[in-house]
């Protein structure tokens, strides 16, 4: 079996030249959007725009991917930094392409803001 290293930022460099990679510096770009679900279709094609339009004109456009059903995909991409891999076919072949827009992944199930407490404030509907 061969064993492949997971991709990672300190590893960039060394990926072969025919694979597309971020263009800007990840280190260099914060959060600024927020998308609950990290499903398949978010990493398919929604951070994909998001990466298209960081390569176009840089700004503070990272994303903060909030998983709300399990921690799966958190525990996947958090030894990569948030690096992922997505494969494009099209009329002219296809190519694979790092992507490096996802800068924090959290799991909602998991994650508890310090500013919510530890139980739950039950809510009542006041009578008039």
């Amino acid at each position: 079996m061969i064993q492949r290293a997971r991709l990672h930022p300190d590893r960039l460099a060394a990926l072969a030249p025919e694979l597309a990679r971020p263009s800007y510096d990840r280190a260099r770009l914060p959060v600024g959007i927020v998308h609950l679900g990290l499903g398949a279709f978010h990493r398919a094609h929604q951070a994909v725009y998001t990466e298209d339009a960081l390569a176009e004109a840089f700004g503070p456009f990272g994303i903060c991917g909030v998983s709300l059903r399990s921690a799966a995909v958190r525990d996947r991409l958090a030894p990569q930094e948030g690096l992922y891999t997505v494969a494009e076919q099209s009329a002219t072949g296809a190519r694979l392409r790092v992507i490096g827009c996802l800068r924090e992944i959290l799991s909602a199930p998991r994650t508890r803001p310090p500013w919510r407490s530890a139980s739950p404030i039950p809510l009542s509907r006041s009578s008039r």
